[in-house]
């Protein structure tokens, strides 16, 4: 059987697979790993399709005879795929297509106006799978329908591209049903990763893994059947299936193939040697008879080497096909997601506090005074910095991590290159619920050296959970090199012209270049800068914030340098924790404009002073709204170079309408001193203090400002707000920023704010940026890991 498929494959395909959505062809790629020598295990199904019975049964195989690539080959290329539950369900195309036509490309799904969600993958490559897009606008390319069944939705993308050339695919369906704005949906799709370790919908995975194909289907019972197609079997999958038969004749074993030759062989032998016999007894044919004999000996031995020799292969088969059957079907990818626990996790997690306020004269009182700030009522839900930084140098040259245009996801299972080392810090040693190192109550009438004396912590010590290294499959631990990556063009310093030119030259920007005609301008927002407009407005019906240059009668070189660096960074990233990139759109250095998704719930800044009654109390939804910041931390610091955001603060930070949290932008990979200098003056409140003595950014000015973010969120004021002078007054924001850097000034926390939430606070208080947590052991602790 083995050799009959070694000897017998001119009719094997000479194509290859791609997951790009140019092709379904899911039989070629599971031949193409069959051929690869990978192993696959043989499905267990209750009933098989008659179509798939009798197309077999006219090969002379049943469906049993086949192994696990031939038998998913064979579903899939008769118009067949499994449910969750191994059930078999018929898929028909539209137009009359083959199974190997019924996937989408990002063009043919952008072409829908839906927006595509990126990922980046080991090999340097972009996965992409379905964000912005509704039901409807989704079903408008589908070219298949699927026969209905009943299924949970499981929160998983309809329509996604990627993977690489060792990826097994299978052959799976997923219901997906869901309500948005009111309007219900209903999606079936065909999922070639097992749905187990397929990424959540909007998620990339935390892990250094590959991505896979997916494309949406009607359901049978929106398509009449006057307009589906039963699909035309392959000739090729049909030739494949017959060489697992084994009533055809075919050489099957070393023992049968010499018993199979011996017959003919031992009857030409005897026949000829009987002529030769008489030859020989007559002298006029001596030379004719010799010439003979030598002929059939030749011939005997001929025979007798080819049995020998089929037998040794046929044997060294069976070998090797034995000493793998215990292993069954192998995942091709492994993802380890990072999602937030529901509801019923975080109220038990969470520690029990009264829902009764506590006296405002305990260790925590408040003076009610709140310092003076100019912007503490602005919103900003982008990147209004007009600093132009100093130029990036060297970013080219970082070889070994993954390439994603600069957004390099970081290998977390290869060691770190020097390059790396920097971003990331060593967990806190040992216990790391500290004395908190001041107090901002600076009460009138005492002086400032005991008002800033250390408060101890009452608390037992919380041991820091290890950060969890991420789990890899076979196929991919093997890999010890990625390709290297390649780094986005320089803006800074270049000029309007020349900016212009890199993102055009960006083939991720340019993707998602939008004609400015296609945009409509509701309403100018209170988020004027010099520099820039925000107004909401609307693409293809979708209500969307645009960022667009102030109008201007020249060109302001250092406004388009800073927003195509924002337009450049933006469309590298992407976490369903950040505000989602759209797209951007330009005709000239005077209309260059950011469009980013909308959410008309504001700021978590203006989400607190409409709610400071009612967010008194810390609730789950802080948890919660906690827990998505620093997700989106998370997945920026591992970025490699890593992204910093600069400016962390609660009105940087967007809502949805279900309070899920969304940086507002993804900040840089910029750590230039300039940047804080600038930022002094609006937030100094939430600058960590070396950056207010004017150092360097890193990862660790991150979380500082995250600390501070979680005292906004637990007293719903501006830090700071009940600072004092010893006389009793406002404290002065110099006075602040002078006890902050000296380390004897922090935010306070209510009085009924959790032990867990105030601890972990000082946690990213340390004064020694090296002593502060990492965002993803903020995420582990929060979630409770």
């Amino acid at each position: 059987m083995q050799l009959r498929r070694e000897l017998g494959d001119s009719w094997a395909p000479t194509q290859t697979f791609t997951f790009d959505g140019s092709t379904s062809d899911l039989a070629l790629q599971l031949y193409s790993r069959f051929k690869a020598g990978d192993t696959l295990a043989k499905l267990s199904l209750s009933t098989i399709p008659d179509t798939v019975t009798s197309r077999l049964s006219d090969g002379g195989v049943a469906f049993d005879d086949l192994d696990g690539f031939a038998q998913r080959a064979v579903l899939w290329d008769s118009g067949f795929a499994l449910t969750p539950t191994n059930d078999v369900k018929q898929i028909w195309t539209l137009e009359g297509r083959s199974m190997a036509e019924i996937a989408l490309t990002l063009d043919e799904f952008e072409a829908t106006t839906c927006t595509a969600y990126d990922c980046t993958q080991p090999d340097g490559t972009v996965a992409h799978n379905n964000h912005l897009c509704t039901g409807t606008k989704m079903l408008t390319a589908a070219k298949c329908v699927v026969e209905e069944y009943a299924e949970t939705n499981l929160n998983l993308a309809a329509w996604s591209i990627g993977g690489d050339s060792t990826t097994i695919p299978e052959i799976g369906l997923s219901k997906h049903t869901w309500t948005d704005a009111g309007v219900s949906y209903k999606v079936y799709a065909v999922h070639t990763l097992n749905t187990n370790s397929e990424r959540s919908y909007g998620d990339c995975p935390s892990t250094d893994t590959y991505g896979c194909l997916n494309f949406p289907c009607y359901g049978s019972d929106d398509i009449p059947s006057s307009q589906r197609t039963v699909p035309t079997p392959s000739d090729w999958v049909t030739s494949w299936m017959k060489t697992y038969s084994t009533s055809s004749g075919s050489v099957s074993s070393g023992g049968s193939s010499s018993s199979a030759l011996a017959p003919s062989t031992s009857a030409s032998t005897n026949s000829r040697t009987t002529d030769a016999s008489a030859s020989i007894a007559t002298d006029d044919g001596k030379g004719t008879n010799v010439a003979l004999l030598g002929g059939i000996a030749g011939g005997v031995l001929g025979v007798l080497l080819i049995a020998i020799l089929v037998a040794l292969l046929v044997l060294n088969r069976r070998k090797k096909q034995n000493s793998s059957n215990d292993q069954g079907s192998p995942m091709v990818c492994q993802h380890i997601e990072m999602a937030s626990p529901d509801g019923a996790h975080w109220n038990n997690r969470l520690p029990k506090v009264s829902s009764e306020p506590e006296a405002t004269d305990g260790p925590f009182q408040r003076s009610g005074v709140t310092v003076r700030s100019s912007e503490d009522a602005r919103s900003n839900p982008g990147t209004e910095r007009g600093v132009k930084p100093l130029p990036q140098h060297g970013r080219g040259n970082q070889a070994p991590p993954p390439y994603f245009d600069d957004n390099f996801r970081n290998n977390q299972g290869r060691e770190a290159s020097s390059h790396n080392q920097q971003n990331y810090r060593p967990p806190v040693d040992g216990p790391w619920v500290k004395a908190t190192q001041a107090s901002s109550r600076l009460m009138g009438g005492r002086s400032l050296e005991s008002d800033a004396a250390l408060v101890s912590a009452t608390t037992a010590a919380v041991v820091l959970p290890p950060i969890k290294e991420p789990r890899r499959t076979g196929a991919r631990a093997s890999q010890q090199s990625v390709k290297a990556p390649h780094h986005i063009e320089q803006i800074r310093g270049t000029g309007s012209h020349n900016a212009l030119e890199v993102l055009a030259a960006d083939p991720t920007v340019n993707r998602r270049r939008i004609q400015l005609s296609q945009l409509q301008v509701d309403g100018q927002l209170p988020m004027t800068t010099l520099q820039t407009d925000s107004c909401i407005g609307h693409l293809n019906g979708q209500q969307v914030l645009i960022k667009r240059l102030a109008p201007s009668s020249s060109i302001n070189v250092p406004a388009v340098e800073s927003l195509a660096f924002e337009i450049q960074q933006r469309g590298h990233t992407g976490h369903k924790n950040i505000c989602q990139f759209i797209g951007a759109g330009w005709t000239s250095a005077h209309d260059l404009a950011l469009v980013v998704e909308f959410h008309p719930q504001g700021t978590l800044r203006a989400f607190l002073d409409r709610n400071k009654e009612g967010m008194s109390a810390w609730t789950p939804q802080k948890t919660n709204i906690a827990g998505g910041i620093a997700r989106a931390l998370a997945y920026l610091h591992e970025q490699t170079p890593a992204f910093i955001h600069h400016e962390l603060c609660a009105k940087n930070v967007l809502l949805t309408d279900e309070l899920e949290a969304k940086l507002a932008n993804c900040g840089s990979t910029e750590k230039n001193a300039a940047v804080g200098l600038q930022q002094k003056s609006r937030l100094a409140y939430w600058m960590a203090p070396e950056a207010l003595e004017g150092g360097p950014y890193s990862t660790a000015t991150d979380i500082y400002s995250f600390g501070v973010l979680l005292a906004e969120l637990d007293t719903c004021r501006i830090p700071y707000f009940n600072a004092l002078s010893p006389d009793g007054s406002s404290m002065e924001q110099d006075e602040i920023i002078k006890l902050v850097m000296e380390g004897r000034l922090r935010p306070t926390f209510s009085a009924e704010c959790p032990n867990f939430i105030r601890q972990l606070a000082e946690a990213c208080f340390e004064q020694d940026p090296a002593k502060r947590l990492t965002a993803q052991q903020i995420v582990q602790l929060l979630e409770g890991r």
